[in-house]
C-alpha cells in the first residue's frame, strides 16, 4: 500500500469519527458543495450507472451556470457501488467519511435495503433515482432515505394493468424476475395490474408459476427453456440492465421473441435496442423514464428541454436512455432542497425534502412528507428499431398518473393487498 493511500485511508477513517460534526466542517468551507453519486460505475450494471451519471452531471452543469448552491459551485463526488449491496454499504459509508453526507444512489432496491437503516448513524441523507421494493417506505422506512421513484404498485402494477389492456388477447401470463424481496414485488404487482384490469373488462387472467433468477449471471437457457415451456403467450421481465439485455438476446436465438405476443420489460428500455438493433422484439413494450423526441416530453414540460441541451453536452450525444432523467430528477430534488433550506445540513435538508414539490423533465414532481415517496407520472413506451439515426427508439409513450395509483403513506407498516 502507497504512503498517500495509507494517508487517504487515514484522512478518511478520521472523518467518519467526527461524524456529524466532520460533515458539516466539510461543507461549511468556502469551497463547491459537494454532492455524493453512488452508482455502479463497473460490473453488469456500468452502462446503466454510466447513464445515471450523465443525468447528474446535467443537472450540475446546469445550475453551475446559473450561480451553483448557496452562492457556490456544485461537485459531484462518485463512488462506485459495483451494483451490489456491499458495495453501496462501502460507498455510502467512504462519503459519510470524507464529508459527504447528501447523496444520490441506491439505484436498484438492494442498494436501497442495505443503505437505508444506516443512514442516521452516519448522518447522512440518500435521493434513489430508481428502486421499486415497497419495503423501503413501508416497514424498513428510514427517514434519512428518500425515494424519487415509482414504487413496484405504481410502476409493475401500471404496466401490468397497461399490456393486459393493450393486448386482450393475451390469455396466459410468465414473468421472469430477481431472486429477491423486490423480484417478488415485481410478481406480486404485475399480476394484481393485470387482473384487475382483465377483471374490469370482464376477462379472467391467468398465470404460470413465476421464474425468478439471479441478476449475477450470464447464462439464462434454463430460465428460457422455463418460460418457452410454460405455455404462456405474455412475458413480463422484470430483471433489468445487462441481465435484461442477456436474457432477450439468448431468447431470440430460440424464438422467444415469436413464442410471446408481447413482452413487456422493467425499464432498461434503449439500452436493449442499442444492443440488439434491428434484432430488437418487434413486440416490446417498456418502462421509459423519459422521450425528449415525443409528447408529452417535447412540448410540454420545459425542464426536458433543459434536459436535452444539458445531456448533450455531458453525454456528447442526444441518444441516451431515458433512464437519465430518474437521476436528473434526483438530482434536481437535492439542488431544490438545499436551495429552500439554505444549508447543506443534514437535518435542514431532510426538512425541505419533505413535500418538496418542484418540475422535472417528466412533469411537475412532489415527494410525499409522511413516507419519503415521490410521486408525478410514470410512462410506458413501445421499443424498437428504427431506420432514423440512431437506429433505435420508442414510440407510442403512454402516461399514468401516479397519484391514481399510489397507496397511502405508511411509514413503518407493511403494504398488504
Amino acid at each position: 500500500m502507497s504512503i498517500q493511500r495509507r494517508s487517504l485511508l487515514r484522512g478518511a477513517g478520521a472523518a467518519a469519527v467526527l461524524g456529524a460534526g466532520g460533515a458539516r466542517f466539510a461543507q461549511a468551507q468556502g469551497g463547491p458543495v459537494r454532492i455524493g453519486a453512488m452508482l455502479p460505475m463497473s460490473g453488469i450494471g456500468a452502462e446503466a450507472g454510466a447513464a445515471w451519471l450523465n443525468g447528474i452531471k446535467a443537472a450540475q452543469l446546469q445550475w453551475n451556470e446559473n450561480g451553483g448552491l448557496l452562492g457556490r459551485q456544485i461537485e459531484i463526488v462518485v463512488r462506485d457501488d459495483k451494483f451490489s449491496s456491499a458495495g453501496a454499504v462501502a460507498a455510502v459509508r467512504e462519503l459519510a467519511g470524507e464529508g459527504v453526507n447528501v447523496s444520490i444512489g441506491a439505484g436498484q432496491s438492494p442498494m436501497a435495503l442495505a443503505i437505508a437503516p444506516i443512514l442516521r448513524e452516519l448522518n447522512a441523507v440518500v435521493v434513489a433515482p430508481a428502486p421499486t421494493v415497497m419495503s423501503v417506505t413501508h416497514e424498513n422506512f428510514s427517514p434519512n432515505f428518500f425515494r424519487a421513484a415509482s414504487n413496484a404498485l405504481m410502476l409493475y402494477g401500471g404496466i401490468g394493468s397497461l399490456m393486459a389492456t393493450r393486448f386482450a388477447d393475451v390469455k396466459t401470463w410468465a414473468v421472469i424476475a430477481p431472486d429477491s424481496e423486490n423480484g417478488r414485488d415485481v410478481v406480486r404487482f404485475f399480476n394484481k395490474g393485470v387482473s384487475d384490469a382483465s377483471a374490469k373488462a370482464g376477462r379472467q387472467a391467468k398465470f404460470v408459476e413465476p421464474v425468478y433468477a439471479s441478476l449475477n449471471k450470464a447464462d439464462y437457457k434454463v430460465e428460457i427453456n422455463s418460460l418457452m415451456n410454460s405455455g404462456a403467450d405474455g412475458l413480463f421481465v422484470g430483471i433489468t440492465a445487462a441481465p435484461c439485455v442477456s436474457l432477450l438476446q439468448q431468447g431470440r436465438g430460440v424464438g422467444m421473441d415469436r413464442k410471446f405476443k408481447v413482452i413487456g420489460e422493467a425499464g432498461t428500455e434503449l439500452m436493449i435496442a442499442k444492443a440488439m438493433g434491428k434484432s430488437t422484439p418487434n413486440n416490446l413494450w417498456g418502462t421509459t423514464f423519459w422521450a425528449p423526441e415525443l409528447e408529452p416530453f417535447k412540448s410540454e414540460f420545459p425542464v426536458s428541454k433543459q434536459l436535452s441541451t444539458y445531456i448533450q453536452k455531458v453525454a456528447g450525444t442526444p441518444w441516451v436512455p431515458g433512464i437519465v432523467q430518474a437521476s436528473h430528477r434526483s438530482a434536481l430534488a437535492i439542488f431544490h432542497a438545499i436551495k429552500k433550506a439554505n444549508s447543506t445540513e443534514t437535518a435542514a435538508v431532510i426538512q425541505a425534502l419533505e413535500g418538496l414539490q418542484f418540475d422535472s423533465a417528466a412533469g411537475p414532481y412532489r415527494i410525499r412528507k409522511e413516507d419519503h415517496q415521490g410521486i408525478g407520472s410514470c410512462y410506458f413506451a413501445k421499443i424498437g428499431a428504427r431506420d432514423a439515426a440512431p437506429g433505435y427508439g420508442l414510440e407510442e409513450v403512454v402516461r399514468l398518473d401516479e397519484n391514481l395509483i399510489a397507496e397511502p403513506p405508511a411509514p413503518g407498516k407493511k403494504y398488504e393487498l
